[in-house]
């Protein structure tokens, strides 16, 4: 499965179309399955519930709609992580190193410093089930310049609000000892599509 060079496909997003697919061909070959009618849509859906926002469902035919996706079989997923993004850049200062005591500031060992201020054990390879975490994607630098970015994420809202707290809070404490260095950009990502839907859901 490919595009024609104007969209991207992912492996998940691959596989979700081979799911639906499969699942098709199986239903028309095993005629002994009462079903009812089924519609197929394909949409930017993703696991959030907001890339169908401006599905017309009601002129489509459909009553309820499942999105497939690539993962275990058998899982019914029916919430997601509350998500942000976080940007830090560090500005330093580069003199010769003969000269740099009291005047250089490395840049890179202040990101480095920075992420050791976040907790230790909330990232993804100490974290499951319902617990969030700060996840460092990237971190590039040298003595001038440095820059992390982090998703951030937790399925409470309150959750997610207090880590991205936590990094303007590292942020300050970096600039009270380094200066005025720092810039922070942190946006919201998507939201937990389980908080905007609970009201309408029975799950058994």
């Amino acid at each position: 499965i490919t595009t024609d060079g104007n969209t991207l496909l992912g492996a998940d997003d691959k596989a979700g179309i081979a799911e639906i697919m499969t699942a098709v061909e199986y239903l028309k070959n095993h005629r002994e399955i009462e079903h009812g009618d089924v519609l197929i849509g394909f949409t930017p859906d993703e696991e959030i519930g907001r890339g169908a926002d401006e599905f017309d469902v009601k002129n489509f035919g459909a009553d309820f709609a499942y999105t497939m996706d690539g993962g275990k079989i058998g899982e019914l997923e029916f919430e997601n992580f509350n998500a942000a993004r976080a940007r830090i850049k560090i500005h330093g200062r580069n003199v010769h190193p003969g000269y740099g005591k009291d005047t250089m500031i490395n840049a890179s060992l202040i990101g480095a410093e920075f992420a050791m201020l976040l907790p230790p054990f909330e990232t993804p390879s100490n974290t499951e089930k319902y617990e969030g975490f700060y996840h460092l994607c990237s971190i590039k630098g040298d003595v001038e310049e440095c820059e992390l970015t982090y998703i951030l994420r937790d399925f409470d809202t309150d959750g997610l609000e207090n880590r991205k707290n936590a990094i303007n809070e590292a942020a300050d404490c970096l600039r009270a000892k380094f200066g005025d260095i720092i810039d922070v950009e942190i946006h919201d990502e998507y939201r937990n599509m389980y908080e905007k839907l609970r009201d309408k859901m029975y799950i058994v």
